[in-house]
């Protein structure tokens, strides 16, 4: 008489073993390779809009040991016009996704709204005959001007407050005695609503190590207007490449 080997149940140890595997590669694959983000502020509009998801590869720069800062392995270097995701150095228990503007070494100033990188201005060209970028933002677009600056060889969106930009009204403690040295090892990062963003000119430098990936597109979009009910989907964003 042949026996009959009994099934393991849901919550045997065999399979609650192979679940805790299966939830500890999820976790190392979002910390050392790639993982969604959302993004609940305005900081980055119109480039990253609120509501976006978007796909940060961890990759980008270098390889680092699950659950920690350290990497292994390194083999590129953020740039200037970079969208990172890095740990807050002021609570690094969170996340922040800025635009890298300066590099070690880089003098960092503004100057009557000009981002200067070592003496020289970074170009700016009016965009505000073409608005259609921002027809689906609620950051008061009607006050604010839209640009092009140019970093490098990266065009990017800026915006900036109208009437109140002269009179930022964050403390921009890293550049009141004009030109700020970004530290070694450091970056220095700026939100492209340059009005509405509390970044390097508040808080400082980024460390290197605290650099988790790199912003490289979004998964899918979606906002909620002010004068309707239900949420509602930005088709044009999924997929849109992040630049």
């Amino acid at each position: 008489m042949s026996e009959t080997k009994q099934k393991p149940g849901f919550w045997s140890p065999e399979n609650l073993r192979q679940l805790a595997i299966l939830i500890l590669l999820i976790f190392c694959f979002r910390w050392s390779i790639a993982s969604p983000y959302h993004v609940p502020t305005a900081s980055m509009e119109p480039t990253i809009k609120v509501g976006d998801r978007l796909l940060a590869f961890k990759l980008s720069y270098d390889l680092k040991i699950p659950f920690t800062d350290y990497a292994i392995l390194s083999w590129a270097s953020p740039k200037r016009g970079d969208i990172i995701v890095f740990r807050y150095p002021k609570n690094p228990d969170t996340d922040y996704v800025k635009r890298v503007v300066g590099l070690a070494g880089d003098h960092i100033r503004v100057q009557d709204n000009i981002l200067y990188i070592n003496d020289v201005a970074q170009p700016r060209t009016d965009h505000d005959n073409d608005r259609v970028i921002l027809e689906d933002i609620q950051d008061n677009p009607n006050i604010k001007s839209l640009s092009v600056e140019k970093l490098g060889d990266l065009d990017h969106w800026v915006m900036q407050d109208k009437l109140s930009s002269q009179l930022f009204s964050y403390s921009q403690k890293f550049l009141e005695k004009g030109d700020y040295v970004v530290p070694p090892d450091s970056l220095f990062v700026m939100g492209d609503n340059r009005d509405n963003s509390t970044d390097s000119r508040v808080w400082g430098q980024v460390p290197m190590e605290y650099v988790r990936g790199k912003a490289l597109f979004v998964l899918w979009s979606m906002f909620s207007p002010d004068e309707e009910a239900w949420p509602r989907l930005r088709w044009n964003r999924f997929g849109h490449v992040l630049n």
